[in-house]
């Protein structure tokens, strides 16, 4: 094996031991560089959030959906309105508010 490859080959394991420690608390399956929609995100993708698991992702799910039927075309307005979501408090919010964003709304 050539020393070029060695040394890309290094660069990438440098790399991908890296990121966890750049994403933060938790090890995310998926580095946030983009920011998630609570209006669009799947269960699946919330719950790669710190502090949120399946039971709150599906919460918000649950709750975006209730909202929809009710005939509201957005259920968070902003990072505030996630405390609505049985579970999700204050404490949480604000920890996740760097996660969310609530423009590039795409109507259901």
């Amino acid at each position: 094996m050539s020393a070029k490859a060695v040394f890309y080959i290094g660069i990438l394991m440098c790399v991908c031991f890296a990121l966890p420690v750049f994403c933060g608390e938790k090890q995310i399956g998926f580095c946030l560089s983009a920011k998630l929609n609570p209006n669009t995100a799947s269960a699946d993708e919330l719950a790669q959030l710190p502090s949120i698991g399946q039971k709150k992702a599906q919460a918000i799910t649950d709750y975006r959906n209730e909202q929809y039927a009710l005939g509201k075309t957005k259920a968070f307005e902003n990072a505030d309105d996630l405390e609505k979501v049985k579970g999700i408090g204050e404490k949480t919010v604000e920890k996740l508010k760097q996660f969310f964003k609530f423009d590039d709304f795409e109507e259901k």
